[in-house]
């Protein structure tokens, strides 16, 4: 728990750019060779780059609400998707926007249920002005396809998702659900695999150019007079993997790392729990080929991202702030995309599930590659205390600053703590899972008392299983210790804000 104090000598814009459903190994400068990242790498390399940045709950909402109040979702109890954030715990931007930092946020929040609006309100989470757009795609994007590029608007419908409550949508009080079954009807996807197809609608009409724009406009049309923290979230790579299709050219098909795979029995009997769940059941007939497809428009999504990713920093130059602004980017959670035959994520915490990228540039941030274990928790008292402002909230992570500046410690184990409360609808406890991710090892307990055990030094993809092996008892018994130390620490009263400081009682 942390309670930063004292004054801040500088104080900086930040940008915080998420990426959805991105695990840290598709990047290149995370060592993938078929990735086209030219931007993020140029980032990692002028920046700080951490080697293990762990996502507290690999699932979009609960990841979201930890990023938003600094608490993992014991304390802010979103335990799965369709547990919605409420306003009881301050967030960050409030944090900020009360202390007349500008606050701003475009593309994807998911803080709420997609199922109950296309234009769902996140002003309330802190933010002056936001630009949203969601997993449905209906709502602001789609409005803008409307106006912007009428000729490629039913296109853009025909990827929404046909909820029920677009019966009633917009201020028309229109009937866009039904619209959307129409257009799907007209514009079906070239299905090159599993959720995976080029996109339908042209490059310029996207989603994810639209994120691109509104960044862009908002560092353009900021205050200059004032701080501003803007969150830029994207609704890709995550599926339907569904690239423009020229950045397919931009992925070498050969360099394609293949799946993961384990011939070892005891982690087969480990990970057979999730083997009813029917979203995993629809993957169960792809080859290795069809994996490969799909690896291929996944990167290709990213390498789209990428570019957005290059003019938001560009604009950051052109407008001569980049001396005074701090970028970090990362995601929610990660995408297994065919290791160990697993899709997305989920209770099975292997590397591309838990494991998401954190780069980090501005000034005074050191160019180098960080070891320290940190998580989606220490997010909030990082932007805080870049922006010059003491939160004054207790939040379970630490500002990374001594890192990022110099050789600091964090003051706290070289270890973060995963957490699934279900997959895929399934809330089982067999199926509830809590890891412990080290330098050094992945240890995780199921619900039912088994787990799997990997030496990471020895065995980095995850493929041996030394759960209850007598070779690694002692191995076990240190991970246990240290997933009973993090769950006590998890455990501490999180108040609405710190002590009176004339409490004497």
């Amino acid at each position: 728990m942390s309670v930063p104090g004292g004054d801040r000598s500088v104080i900086m814009n930040v940008i915080l750019i998420l990426a959805d459903q991105l695990s840290a190994k598709w990047m290149g400068c995370y060592g993938n060779p078929a990735a086209s990242t030219p931007n993020l790498d140029a980032m990692a390399e002028r920046g700080t780059l951490f080697e293990r940045c762990v996502s507290n709950l690999p699932v979009c909402m609960p990841a979201r609400a930890s990023i938003m109040t600094g608490r993992s979702a014991q304390h802010h109890g979103v335990f799965y998707n369709g547990w919605e954030l409420g306003l009881g715990l301050p967030t960050f931007p409030q944090i900020l926007q009360k202390s007349g930092v500008q606050t701003f946020g475009v593309g994807k929040f998911h803080l709420e249920c997609h199922g109950r609006s296309a234009y769902n309100d996140v002003l309330k989470y802190g933010f002056d002005k936001a630009q949203t757009t969601e997993d449905i795609r209906a709502g602001e994007w789609l409005d803008w396809v409307e106006q912007a590029y009428p000729e490629h608007y039913e296109r853009a419908l025909a990827t929404c998702w046909a909820m029920p409550h677009l019966e009633d949508y917009g201020p028309s009080h229109r009937n866009l659900r039904e619209e959307i079954l129409d257009a799907k009807r007209k514009y079906s996807p070239d299905v090159q695999a599993e959720l995976t197809y080029p996109s339908i609608v042209p490059e310029e009409a996207c989603q994810t150019q639209w994120i691109g724009n509104e960044a862009v406009s908002t560092i353009e049309g900021r205050d200059p007079s004032r701080p501003f923290f803007l969150k830029v979230s994207f609704v890709d790579p995550h599926d339907p993997y569904d690239p423009p299709e020229r950045y397919l050219d931009r992925i070498d098909v050969d360099k394609i790392p293949p799946c993961v795979r384990s011939d070892d029995p005891a982690l087969h009997s480990a990970v057979e729990r999730f083997g009813n769940l029917p979203f995993l059941q629809r993957f169960g007939p792809l080859n290795e080929e069809d994996w490969r497809i799909r690896r291929r428009y996944y990167l290709a999504s990213l390498a789209f991202i990428d570019d957005q990713v290059g003019r938001i920093v560009d604009a950051v130059r052109t407008s001569g702030i980049e001396e005074d602004t701090l970028i970090l980017f990362t995601a929610d959670h990660g995408d297994m995309v065919g290791d160990h035959g697993f899709a997305a994520k989920g209770g099975w915490h292997f590397d591309a599930c838990y494991r998401i990228p954190l780069l980090v540039a501005g000034p005074g941030v050191q160019a180098k590659r960080e070891g320290h274990v940190v998580s989606l928790l220490d997010l909030f008292p990082t932007i805080t205390d870049y922006a010059g402002v003491d939160h004054g909230t207790p939040v379970e992570g630490r500002s990374l600053r001594p890192v990022l500046e110099g050789d600091g410690d964090l003051n706290r184990p070289n270890a973060a703590l995963v957490e699934s409360y279900g997959s895929y609808g399934d809330e089982s406890v067999p199926l509830q899972a809590k890891t412990v991710i080290t330098p050094d090892a992945n240890f995780t307990l199921f619900g039912d008392n088994t787990g799997m055990l990997f030496d990471l030094n020895n065995d980095p993809d995850e493929c041996v299983n030394l759960f209850g092996r007598p070779e690694a008892a002692g191995m076990e018994r240190e991970m246990r210790d240290i997933l009973c130390d993090l769950l006590i620490r998890q455990n501490q009263p999180m108040p609405l804000s710190q002590r009176h400081p004339t409490a004497r009682h």
